[in-house]
């Protein structure tokens, strides 16, 4: 929680205009805020993020490195941090994949302020934030194994392998979900950010590159299949107490 007695909410939008706009607006409602213009800057900003209690994201964020979704999804997966997700898009596809990707709340533009204020009170008065104080390190760990997002590997002790973004779109995905079914049509709309076509077979490709670089930096934590027609990132030994009934 931020030190300060006003929540601090950071807000990344590449409209510039529009950021001033919103800053403005919040600050009359008793928010420090922080304003972020790119993607980039917004991924050197998260090892500084300890105290940020919120963070508002443009879904349409036009930038090469990162879209508003990836944003959304990595600073979810590395701090835990509250999102809310502004987007011109009221497409059930969007809405869909905004919350997938860990958004707490999605609102759509145009919008009242006091609406989004009103918001922004009912994610920061949900549910207390434990992993606030916790400063991200762009790692996700499981098992042997270790994600490095920004650097696009995976490493254990003893091996690193390099990654593709989609590779690393996915692993982020799987990593932080471990043990748990994950559906195809849910890692699509996280990864693509739209509802996955029918008979489309994206994911199990990328499935089966990240599952043989998987396999030469560890024999302990494997990609199999769930009962929900999805993935699921578990280890070897859960995987045998499971069939053993343990």
């Amino acid at each position: 929680m931020s030190t300060s007695l006003r929540p601090k909410i950071v807000v990344i939008d590449d409209d510039e205009v529009f950021t001033r706009i919103l800053h403005l607006g919040l600050k009359k409602n008793g928010y420090d805020v922080y304003a972020i213009n790119s993607a980039e800057d917004a991924i050197e900003f998260l090892n500084q993020s300890s105290d940020v209690d919120l963070f508002i994201i443009d879904f349409d964020l036009d930038d090469v490195s990162e879209d508003g979704l990836s944003l959304c999804r990595k600073i979810k997966a590395y701090t835990g941090k509250p999102i809310i997700m502004l987007t011109g898009e009221s497409s059930t596809d969007v809405t869909v994949s905004c919350l997938y990707a860990g958004a707490d709340q999605y609102v759509t533009k145009p919008y009242i302020l006091q609406e989004l204020v009103a918001r922004i009170h009912v994610v920061l008065n949900r549910l207390p934030r434990e992993s606030e104080e916790a400063s991200p390190s762009f790692e996700l760990t499981y098992n042997t194994v270790t994600l490095n997002g920004r650097l696009r590997e995976l490493r254990s002790e003893t091996d690193v392998v390099r990654l593709t973004e989609r590779e690393t779109q996915l692993a982020e995905v799987l990593f932080t979900y471990p043990d748990e079914d994950i559906p195809r049509d849910r890692i699509f709309a996280l990864i693509f950010g739209k509802q996955m076509p029918p008979f489309n077979r994206a994911i199990d490709i990328i499935v089966g590159r990240l599952r043989k670089k998987l396999s030469t930096v560890t024999g302990e934590v494997v990609i199999q299949p769930s009962r929900s027609s999805g993935y699921r990132l578990t280890s070897i030994e859960l995987e045998r107490r499971s069939m053993e009934g343990v």
